[in-house]
């Protein structure tokens, strides 16, 4: 029977029902959700029950979207992740691909142990969108090992594991502890896995240090992320033969880019210099030079140092230790852009109209000396006019004052078209001369950053560009249309504080992400709605199709910057100068098994970021230690049932207030409007909200910080906040690690 607009369901339940009775319908075609919706006659007051109906079915895989985003009748999905078992039995999937948890049942995980890489089939959901399923299949054994603290007992002890959902404490018989000490970092092997009535049983296999003195926790970070640390033998032994400088001969047959002088613009602790910019004005706009360190001549495809890069994907930087992708033959000397010394580069020159708009654009193989190198902070007080120090040379300034007009044109160009940007503060960790951690800095960005931001944006949709044009094969970054589903939930949480997002979630355009961070911008919940919004977009990756970039608002983009510190940057050499050189044999070459590597590198960058954000979590934790009892302002960024999750101002470590210390009265989780709100007095306290909080208990093992709400601070009355108008946004751009 053909429902008539007023026979349509109004209910949750209802909803998912009429979807999937449309889709199973026979002669259905599929259609986009927009004309989906349309073609059932929902109207338009229903429409956003019926969006997160089909999110529901989706996310359960009832329906599925298909190529081209059109959504069809579905089967039972599988997903595939990491596996956690709880010590009652039961498991959570965690998927690869974004999206939430599936719980599995104690009767349905097939054998599968906390940890194992699994396939799931999502067999049911709930009302409330969360998804059950079973274990259909186990890919990877994570293996009996497991890393932890280790605390005495008698002559023996026990392993409290890291990982707050792994089974446990560990019991470790006196034999087994292997010279372990209370509060050691340890990785024991599980020999018992233990039951329902008995603790696991294990033996201490390596001793990593005391947990709490320098470079341990990095130390577990990597051995839980299995990173790598050491070069294979074979890859060192050709790092070693390298030549001691570079060659004068190849220097001599390469052009020579001295005027405008080029610099390197870096952190102050950065680790390597493998870009220098310079720019000159010419008549009607600016020239920009992007010289990038050429490790494509030193390192041939095949080669012990190649595989060696491959195999790691990506240098990974921790606060006090960086594992490279190459040795320190190749990252700190030959393709180090240091001052004043020769060194061989890739160069993209690119003309640009005074509006920003590209002219024109050319690559060379070159060699540079390098005039200075600059630290961020010293350029962006230069160009100010305010004394640096050192002081920049006077003929440097000027080409560095001309470099920020450019900045400025590209900058506003690129907005102007729709380019996000999530302006989030980045801590940064501060050590002493030891490593020691003595503190966290948020530092704010400045004129430099953006301008080297803007300068490598636009050489890598340069190279990007002339490759797609030329028919080419390359290895493009990607940045793909959100899903729709992610898109409509974004719009109810910015209606929950207050915004409106202001775009059908089929058609969401950059521009209109943009406008709605904007739109907080200066108000305490600008920074949790942009972390919202980030977290609506999909993951950029490696392709060697083009699906063009949403976030740049970039047709096409690609990564060349960085040969040093990422393989996809080395990929993309090799093929740019085959192509220049018209060598067609070195290009199939280049361009072998694209979409392989393309899968394998964004793989390997998910794990890298992985184990990054894990111990910059757990150093901000531990720093909160012996700081229980004082209190701290910080900004509400989750809302729970059980609690509000608080990310404090000074540190941006984040804790949890349990509702139980919220106060007598009962408080009650209103999920639309993203609050709790107080039964008895009405009072709400709400997603965005700023509080002061109280640490109580600091746990560095779990990373875990349980706070309270300070007492002299007062939730405010129910009922929407007034809104003042937001002031005009700021334009910054992203750091140049930054893995767009």
């Amino acid at each position: 029977m053909k429902r008539t607009p007023e026979s349509m369901p109004d209910d949750r339940a209802g909803a998912e029902g009429a979807i999937l009775d449309h889709v199973r319908r026979a002669g259905y075609e599929p259609l986009s959700l927009r004309d989906l919706l349309d073609g059932m006659r929902v109207p338009r007051s229903s429409k956003p029950l019926y969006r997160r109906a089909a999110r529901a079915l989706l996310e359960s895989g009832r329906i599925v979207r298909l190529p081209g985003g059109s959504l069809g009748a579905g089967e039972s999905r599988l997903a595939r992740g990491r596996i956690r078992v709880h010590p009652r039995g039961f498991g959570f999937v965690r998927p690869e691909e974004p999206g939430p948890d599936v719980f599995v049942p104690p009767r349905r995980l097939a054998g599968a142990r906390h940890g194992d890489s699994v396939e799931v089939r999502i067999t049911a959901t709930d009302r409330d969108g969360r998804l059950e399923g079973e274990v259909v299949a186990v890919a990877e054994r994570r293996g009996r090992q497991v890393l932890g603290v280790f605390r005495s007992r008698d002559r023996g002890g026990v392993v409290q594991p890291f990982d707050p959902d792994a089974p446990g404490p560990i019991e470790v018989p006196g034999a087994f502890r292997m010279g372990a000490a209370e509060g050691d970092a340890v990785e024991v092997l599980v020999l018992r896995p233990g039951g329902r009535d008995e603790p696991p049983e294990g033996k201490v296999v390596n001793v990593l240090g005391r947990l709490g003195r320098a470079g341990v926790d990095t130390a577990v970070v990597i051995r839980r992320h299995e990173l790598r640390t050491r070069f294979e033998d074979d890859a060192s032994e050709q790092a070693r033969r390298l030549p001691g400088a570079v060659p004068a001969a190849e220097a001599a047959v390469r052009e020579r880019f001295d005027d405008p002088r080029p610099v390197t613009i870096d952190g102050e602790t950065a680790r390597d210099f493998d870009d220098a910019i310079a720019v000159s004005e010419i008549p009607g706009g600016f020239r920009l030079f992007v010289h990038i360190a050429d490790v494509a001549h030193f390192v041939e495809i095949g080669s012990p140092l190649d595989r060696e890069a491959r195999a790691r994907g990506t240098s990974v930087y921790f606060p006090d230790r960086v594992l490279p992708m190459f040795p320190e033959r190749l990252s700190n000397d030959l393709c180090s852009l240091r001052p004043h010394e020769p060194r061989l580069v890739q160069s993209a020159i690119l003309d640009f109209d005074r509006s920003g708009e590209p002219r024109a654009v050319r690559f060379a193989d070159g060699v540079i000396r390098s005039a200075a190198r600059l630290t961020y902070r010293q350029v962006a007080s230069a160009i100010e006019g305010i004394p640096a120090e050192p002081p920049v040379p006077r003929k440097i300034l000027s080409m560095l004052r001309t470099a920020d007009r450019l900045r400025e044109m590209l900058e506003r160009r690129r907005f102007a078209r729709g380019s996000v940007d999530f302006d989030l503060p980045e801590p940064r960790i501060l050590l002493d001369v030891e490593g020691v951690m003595t503190g966290i800095a948020v530092e704010p960005r400045n004129r430099a950053h953006r301008m080297i931001e803007e300068f490598m944006l636009a050489a890598n949709e340069a190279v990007a560009g002339h490759l797609e044009r030329a028919g080419a094969p390359c290895l493009y970054r990607v940045h793909e249309q959100p899903d729709p589903a992610k898109v409509e939930a974004l719009a109810e949480f910015a209606s929950a504080l207050g915004y409106r997002l202001g775009a059908d979630p089929e058609r969401v355009r950059p521009e209109d992400v943009r406008r709605l961070v904007d739109a907080a911008e200066g108000r305490p919940e600008h920074a949790v709605l942009s972390q919202v919004a980030l977290r609506s977009l999909k993951q950029a990756r490696y392709s060697a199709e083009n699906a063009g970039h949403f976030g740049l608002a970039a047709p096409v983009y690609a990564h060349f910057t960085s040969p040093i510190r990422r393989y996809p940057d080395l990929a993309l050499h090799r093929l740019l100068r085959a192509h220049r050189r018209g060598d067609r044999r070195a290009v199939a070459r280049a361009g072998e098994g694209l979409e392989d590597l393309a899968a394998a590198c964004s793989k390997l960058e998910r794990e890298a970021e992985a184990a990054e954000r894990e111990l910059l979590e757990w150093k901000k934790i531990s720093f909160m230690k012996g700081r229980e009892g004082d209190a701290f302002d910080g900004i509400v960024t989750g809302v729970a049932r059980f609690g509000l999750f608080v990310q404090l101002r000074e540190t941006l470590a984040e804790g949890l207030v349990r509702v139980e210390r919220l106060g007598a009265d009962r408080f009650e989780l209103l999920d639309r409007r993203m609050e709790l709100r107080a039964e008895r007095t009405g009072r709400a306290i709400r997603l965005g909200d700023a509080v002061r909080v109280v640490v109580d208990r600091v746990d560095p093992v779990l990373r875990r910080l349980d706070l309270s709400l300070d007492p002299s601070w007062a939730p405010t009355p129910s009922g929407r906040r007034e809104r003042t108008p937001a002031r005009a946004a700021r334009r910054r751009g992203g750091s140049r690690g930054s893995r767009r």
